[in-house]
């Protein structure tokens, strides 16, 4: 759905734009593509030289860290209408990565918090991360978007494992699928065994010494346990980490949900759960304390997250409420922005690249000048306003 006030005027414009022969576009005004892609495509080695430039994911690494989420649905779509996942290497993600490359792994683990308005490219920032984390030998604990948790909750019940919180086995066993296939790999590698025995039923018990995979399992199979395997799974997660067994990266897009005053689940007595109630929230608050060590925690703050009344401002310190901002201070705020002129020729070289925008004028400089307006060099914006539908 667009958001924005001048969806209107937006595609007023690009209708005119596109009207444009090519007869009509000066050869003399014609604009040489710079250099737009990098080929370093580890995300451990990018650095402020390769701002602005797109790198390429392949197929088999999107399908191990995205396929569960991660990436907007309709850049997903673009994605594979091009023919190939690229994404551009930006300033938060640059500042994020050298940030972690330098971190002292012994001490508390340091959040950041990547805010912005809605559009601007944050989740994408942290699809970079998430790929830097997974190259970088990171156990990854990952939710792509929370609010898919409170807003459209298929099935909530109290909870097997504390009184007066809820489960939502669903969207619990979803999520133990994509953590399973983002460090399948790795955890079989790390053989991480549970340091405490859990108790499920009287037939089903996860011995002290099992392997992780067996919470995981567990879970993946028995849904009505899988909220309690991720709350173990985390616990657990937490404890190898301190000990030195593992690195742990964190990151949760739209975490100010956790705090957010409504959900779609209502009790019999017509009352709402409240993503405060839910057993899933506890668990991930528990991981974002600075409480634990070698590890990282980074996280977004979204106005789309919460509902429309509470849209009023991009700031944390908003978006989070006085609860949450307590939770997570201290913490790092980096802000996403709108592309500068660097990205957004990049990305305009990039969609002409790829014959995804394909009228002459948006070759030349007339033409660029028209488009940056236009949008705002809103990233969102921006690639509606040249889409041919």
């Amino acid at each position: 759905m667009m958001r924005y006030s001048r969806t209107c005027n937006i595609f007023r414009v690009w209708r005119r734009f596109s009207s444009i022969s090519a007869e009509s576009v000066p050869v003399t005004e014609s604009i040489t593509n710079g250099i737009f892609r990098t080929n370093e495509s580890n995300p451990v080695n990018h650095r402020v030289e390769h701002n602005s430039r797109f790198y390429s994911i392949s197929e088999p690494v999107k399908k191990q860290l995205f396929a569960g989420g991660g990436l907007p649905k309709e850049y997903q779509s673009l994605s594979e209408t091009l023919n190939g996942l690229c994404i551009m290497v930006r300033k938060p993600a640059i500042e994020l990565i050298h940030y972690l490359n330098k971190t002292n792994f012994d001490a508390p683990v340091l959040r950041y918090v990547l805010y912005g308005k809605t559009g601007v490219g944050k989740s994408l920032s942290l699809a970079h991360i998430v790929h830097y984390g997974s190259s970088a030998g990171f156990v990854l604990v990952h939710v792509p978007w929370v609010p898919k948790w409170f807003q459209y909750v298929k099935v909530a019940t109290p909870s097997s494992v504390h009184a007066n919180k809820y489960d939502q086995p669903i969207e619990a066993v979803e999520w133990l699928k994509h953590f399973s296939t983002q460090n399948g790999h790795l955890l079989d590698k790390l053989e991480l065994k549970t340091s405490n025995t859990y108790t499920w039923s009287k037939r089903e018990v996860t011995a002290e010494g099992s392997p992780l995979s067996e919470l995981i399992d567990l879970g993946l199979n028995r849904a009505k346990y899988a909220t309690g395997c991720i709350v173990a799974l985390l616990d657990e997660l937490k404890k190898a980490a301190s000990s030195k067994q593992c690195r742990v990266l964190v990151v949760i897009d739209g975490f100010n949900s956790f705090f957010s005053r409504k959900s779609n689940v209502i009790r019999e007595d017509k009352s709402m759960v409240l993503p405060s109630d839910f057993l899933l929230t506890d668990a991930l608050l528990s991981l974002t304390r600075n409480d634990w060590n070698n590890g990282a925690v980074v996280v977004s703050v979204d106005p789309s997250a919460h509902p429309p009344e509470l849209r009023e401002s991009p700031l944390p310190r908003y978006l989070l409420g006085k609860t949450g901002f307590e939770h997570l201070d201290p913490f790092v705020p980096i802000e996403v922005q709108n592309y500068n002129d660097k990205e957004f020729r990049s990305q305009i070289d990039y969609y002409i690249e790829r014959n995804w925008l394909q009228q002459p004028k948006a070759r030349t400089d007339n033409g660029r000048a028209e488009l940056s307006f236009t949008s705002g060099k809103h990233p969102y914006s921006l690639m509606r306003l040249v889409a041919p539908y």
